[in-house]
């Protein structure tokens, strides 16, 4: 531009008169008061002050320190500043100056700027055109040649045909070549596929990698992206890594169309810092490089990208993701003047011109453009209603798609302007109003309601978190609810109609999920006290009651959010002491570790007396209740009742299985251990269950019912370990004393009023005595262990495999091997007196009554059916009494005051457990 014309050139001429009104003429005031001054560099000494000349200025090979050090030697503090100030007004007049004759020429530039791109609309059509002509005329040629090589059989009229079906082949590969490009970004990059998609004539272009992405405020690096040049777009992939080892992943963060951006270069070599800024409407991105190759080989592929957009098949323009599809369907792109935007085949001007209609519409859309460029949009929006009122119903389709066509795009800026996030309420309320003037409010409501995600999102990256969880989750709690209120109001304010309301509705449902997997990823974690997680809920319901003055009750979202990772912790929890318990029963040395006093459980008492000894692995299941329970004070609620309920059982019950497990393996257990073991059993069920079930009644402040009926429903696992202990150790003592399994009764001996019990049975009543007397030590029921004991061997001695070996052979008895076994039966059962039940009585019946059916059927078979005669009770009663005489010191347990009870086993003998048959041949051994 010619500043000399506008009265910027200064004088070079001393004391030349002032020029007028241009802001750079006239004199500099100096010291000498109103002196005139020169800007020769030669004068300053003699004590003339430098002025502006523009001339040295606006030369291209000007050199600013060569100047300065030219124009300011010598010159005094006064001049430089007075100097400083001229070069101040000159810049702000030339910038004024710049700016009217701007906008002088802006309409101008429009017009020009849409006769070049109609002209680019009409080369394109052309083209297509001329290549439909060539390729006519090549199917023709093609025809042609084949109907001659058919008629004169010449080989290279073929060939010839081959190469230019190659040749159109060609295109089809390369649509191959871009698919497959396009494939390899997507594979490459991380959601590529959803800012790049698919587009006929799409394909790369170049990239350049590690690229610093800065702050333009404060010129810091943010991250670490590589920028992809495609045909028509560019995509900027942000690089990430998950750990100090781990490979860099690229993430597509964002994309541009090519038409969209404007991509400067704002380097400053004396700096050393190659920069490039590329604008995307409102958007400002800075970009630094490693070297000026880096960043030339940048601007190089984008300048390529641009050069090549109009030499072959432009792909369809879409714009970048707005909410809900962004464009309403069936929207065009921004068009020029009227008949000649739209391209294809749909584009045909109307013949008709009612009332110089077009003529009017045509100078408002330039109007429009104006606008637009200027962003005035409160004035495009008016001109957009004005149209629209022109148009009415009167059939003009190309004013009408023109009128569309620019519809949309002024929509589309204000969308963009809507969605930035963190924007006042005015400008939000502006924009959304020249939405709804334009009949645009469902864009307008998805636009606001992603600008409010985006901002809550802003908000919530810039807490810090820094180990406390419960001030993190109470400044999140903040952040979120606060914000969704404020949105609910202003939605409110915004949109009137009623039938937009459900979009806010799933908007807020949609945010509390999103609040709830923060929540979760930072609370709701395997090793997370109840009191943080209670703690953590707590600020969030204080937040939640903030949202019913705006109308919303979302207490019922946060219980339907939050249920299944509550009940997941207790369950946690419940592994977590199920371990430990599991870790506690195996490495317990099965001694009594404490005593617990009975004195205010009177049933307890009644049990176990005064003190109940338990072992170290009861104390550890008394201490994890009642911790268990301290913690689910802090959430308990009635929807976890049935959670808590079975986590309380699961734990109760597992340990009940381990004790019992302990006691069936446990072979080299002690007396002593196993009694301490039962003891601890009972504890569990008598004391450990009432006690349990006391301190849920208080958390949940009503009856805990199924912990209650757990007691009942427990009542007989004690006896059932007691069957155990008795069946591990009935075995044990017989098969150490009396073994019956391997017993010989086959000896031939005369039966005379010296024999006495066997010394086996001797043994067997000397172990059962040890039990006793260890049972004394131990508040256990002894009269049904001991009696538990002596079934079990009458079990084991009952069992018909005892009675045949293991080819098939029944066992045989002789006349004196079958009174030695009835004598030390009945022996054993006087001796155990009352101890005894009737199921063993029965037991006992039957073993002396299938040894006796052997003998005889023996004996009838060997000797023709004579038998030997078989002694009488008295004779039995008597030698039983000798053996006890001279032992009932060694059994102090069974001698003194026993009962004589035992005597009713052997009544039945001789009272028709015998055939009738063989009554008269076969003799009681009592009888």
């Amino acid at each position: 531009m010619d500043y000399s014309t506008r009265g910027l050139t200064m004088r070079r001429e001393r004391q030349m008169p002032a020029r007028g009104g241009n802001g750079y003429g006239g004199e500099l005031a100096g010291h000498g008061g109103g002196q005139k001054y020169s800007s020769s560099a030669g004068d300053a000494s003699s004590g003339e002050l430098p002025s502006v000349s523009l001339s040295r200025l606006t030369k291209s090979d000007f050199q600013a320190e060569e100047y300065l050090k030219e124009t300011l030697k010598a010159v005094p503090e006064d001049g430089i500043r007075q100097f400083r100030k001229s070069l101040e007004d000159a810049r702000k007049s030339a910038s004024k100056n710049l700016q009217r004759n701007v906008y002088k020429n802006y309409e101008s530039f429009v017009f020009i700027s849409k006769e070049i791109s109609s002209m680019e609309r009409d080369m394109q059509m052309l083209r297509e055109l001329l290549h439909s002509i060539n390729q006519v005329g090549d199917d023709l040629m093609d025809e042609e040649l084949q109907e001659m090589d058919a008629d004169d059989g010449a080989p290279g009229m073929g060939t010839r045909v081959g190469r230019r079906r190659t040749m159109r082949m060609s295109m089809a590969n390369q649509a191959d070549l871009f698919k497959d490009q396009l494939t390899r970004i997507w594979r490459s990059i991380r959601d590529a596929q959803r800012l790049v998609p698919f587009a006929p004539g799409r394909h790369v272009v170049g990239d350049v990698r590690n690229i610093a992405e800065l702050s333009p405020s404060t010129m810091q690096t943010r991250q670490k992206v590589d920028i992809v040049v495609l045909n028509d777009m560019l995509l900027i992939a942000v690089r990430t890594k998950r750990g100090p080892h781990a490979q860099p992943a690229l993430v597509a963060d964002r994309s541009f169309f090519l038409a969209d951006v404007s991509v400067t270069d704002v380097s400053e070599p004396s700096r050393s810092a190659y920069l490039v800024r590329i604008v995307n409407r409102a958007e400002t991105f800075l970009f630094g490089f490693r070297n000026t190759d880096a960043k030339n080989e940048l601007l190089l592929l984008i300048s390529h990208a641009r050069s090549g957009f109009f030499g072959s098949e432009m792909p369809p323009s879409m714009p970048p993701p707005l909410p809900d599809g962004g464009l309403r369907a069936g929207s065009a792109p921004a068009q020029g003047r009227l008949g000649t935007g739209g391209g294809g085949s749909g584009n045909v001007d109307d013949d008709e011109d009612p009332d110089g209609l077009r003529a009017r519409a045509d100078d408002m859309i330039d109007a429009l453009d104006v606008h637009i460029a200027r962003r005035e949009f409160e004035e495009a929006t008016a001109v957009v209603q004005e149209l629209n009122g022109m148009l009415g119903d009167k059939p003009v389709p190309s004013v009408r798609r023109a009128v569309d066509a620019h519809t949309s795009g002024l929509a589309r800026l204000i969308l963009a302007d809507l969605l930035i996030p963190c924007s006042p309420r005015t400008q939000v309320a502006g924009n959304i109003q020249l939405l709804h003037r334009l009949g645009w409010d469902k864009e307008a409501k998805e636009a606001f309601l992603a600008s409010r995600s985006t901002t809550i999102k802003n908000r919530t990256r810039q807490l810090k978190l820094e180990g406390n969880t419960r001030l993190y989750i109470r400044e999140l709690a903040i952040v979120y609810f606060r914000l969704i209120r404020n949105t609910c109001e202003w939605y409110s304010s915004f949109f009137a109609d009623p039938t937009l309301v459900s979009a806010l509705i799933a908007w807020v449902r949609q945010e509390m999920a999103e609040y709830a997997v923060i929540f979760r990823r930072h609370v709701f974690h395997e090793t997370q006290k109840f009191q943080i997680i209670a703690s953590c809920l707590s600020h969030t319901l204080a937040e939640v009651d903030i949202l019913g003055h705006a109308g919303l009750d979302l207490k019922f979202m946060l219980d339907q959010e939050f249920f299944p990772d509550l009940t997941h912790s207790i369950r946690s929890y419940e592994a977590r002491c199920l371990a430990l318990m599991s870790k506690a029963v195996a490495e317990d040395p099965l001694a009594v570790a404490s005593k617990i006093s009975t004195a205010s459980n009177e049933s307890a008492a009644r049990i176990f007396g005064p003190q109940i000894p338990i072992i170290a692995a009861v104390s550890k299941l008394d201490e994890i209740l009642t911790e268990f329970g301290n913690e689910l004070r802090h959430i308990v609620r009635d929807s976890l009742y049935g959670q808590v309920v079975a986590s309380v059982l699961a734990i109760i019950e597992g340990v009940l299985k381990q004790f019992l497990g302990v006691l069936r393996k446990g072979n080299s257990a002690s007396y002593s251990q196993e009694f301490a073991l039962l003891v601890s059993t009972q504890a569990v069920v008598s004391w450990i269950i009432p006690r349990s079930a006391t301190h849920l009644d208080r958390i949940f402040g009503r009856t805990v019912s199924d912990i209650h009926n757990l007691e009942q429903r427990l009542e007989a696992f004690p006896a059932t370990l007691q069957d155990v202990f008795c069946q591990k150790h009935a075995v044990a003592i017989a098969k150490s004393t009396f073994d019956f399994v391997t017993a010989d009764f086959t000896e031939e001996n005369s039966v005379s009023d010296a024999m006495k019990p066997s010394s086996q049975m001797e043994q067997l009543l000397l172990g059962l005595g040890k039990v006793a007397r260890e049972l004394d030590n131990w508040p256990l029921p002894k009269r049904n262990i001991l009696s538990g004991l002596i079934d079990c061997i009458f079990v084991q001695m009952i069992d018909p495999r005892n009675w045949e070996s293991s080819s098939g052979e029944k066992r045989h008895f002789s006349h004196y091997g079958v009174h030695c076994l009835v004598l030390d039966i009945h022996f054993l059962l006087r001796v155990c007196g009352s101890l005894v039940s009737k199921s063993t009585n029965n037991m006992a019946n039957r073993v002396c009554e299938k040894a006796l059916r052997l003998y005889f059927a023996a004996a009838n078979a060997n000797g023709g059916g004579q038998s030997k005669e078989m002694m009488n009770k008295s004779w039995y009663d008597a030698r039983v009494l000798e053996t006890m005489q001279k032992l009932g010191f060694a059994f102090p347990d069974f001698g003194r005051g026993f009962e004589h009870r035992s005597q009713q086993s052997f009544d039945s003998l001789s009272a028709g457990s015998v055939p009738s048959s063989k009554r008269n041949t076969m003799s009681s051994p009592i009888d």
